[in-house]
């Protein structure tokens, strides 16, 4: 048997072909056959011009540093160059004045100022309907007023005809029966602009220039034929 087992050995051993070992005390190894792996790319460093996905080299484009235009490609605002209203400085309530700015509220409860109505002329009634004096001198300027479509017949109205302050209804009355509009009403109980525009007076009329300058004023009943000749040299 030692020999049999000898003889064994000794064939086994003397291959030597390369093949994989018959025993279990070597660890088969195959031939690396493989070719070797290829070489990584080169770093794009965006020096090859006619590479067209290559970005490398040109500018942000978010950078609006040196931009003279914004984002959408318009011209920079201007600042300070969006006002460009007109402020009016009232001086007084005498001819030659600048009319002071008057705010209320109409017939239909819009607000109203006086100084909106910049360009436009002005015939301004101002006064109480519990006198006669008011009631005359509207009543005389509706007369006239047919012809002179470019003046805005104006009434600010402090008392009704009861002696009771003037609401919004009162001055829709007033609009329906002389023709003015607006007619306005002061909200506040004291009525101060009221105060200050009929100048202690129970009625006062105002003729004031497309400048807002007053150009004619009256206290008291205003003459339909007197008023008219002044609109029509009224600038």
């Amino acid at each position: 048997m030692r020999v049999i087992l000898l003889s064994t050995l000794l064939i086994g051993c003397g291959k030597s072909d390369g093949g994989i070992p018959m025993g279990g005390g070597g660890i088969a190894v195959e031939p690396d056959t493989d070719p070797p792996p290829a070489p990584p790319p080169e770093p794009d460093t965006g020096s090859d011009s006619s590479d067209g996905d290559d970005t490398a080299s040109t500018a942000p484009a978010d950078d609006t540093a040196s931009s003279t235009t914004d984002a959408d490609g318009g011209a920079p605002p201007d600042d300070g160059g969006e006002d460009s209203g007109i402020v009016i400085e009232g001086t007084g309530y005498d001819r030659d004045d600048v009319a002071y700015n008057l705010t209320a509220s109409d017939q239909s409860g819009t607000p109203f100022s006086l100084h909106d109505q910049y360009g436009s002329k002005i015939a301004l009634v101002v006064g109480n309907l519990d006198v006669g004096t008011t009631a005359d001198t509207l009543n005389n300027l509706n007369e006239i007023a047919g012809g002179h479509p470019d003046v805005a017949f104006i009434a600010l109205i402090g008392r009704d005809a009861l002696g009771v302050k003037c609401d919004q209804t009162c001055a829709a009355s007033v609009q329906s029966t002389y023709g003015f509009s607006p007619v306005l009403w002061e909200a506040s109980a004291a009525m101060p602009q009221f105060n200050a525009f009929v100048q202690s007076q129970n009625t006062r009329t105002y003729l004031i220039g497309s400048n807002m300058v007053i150009d004619w004023t009256k206290n008291g009943t205003a003459n339909g034929s007197q008023v008219d000749g002044k609109l029509d040299d009224l600038e």
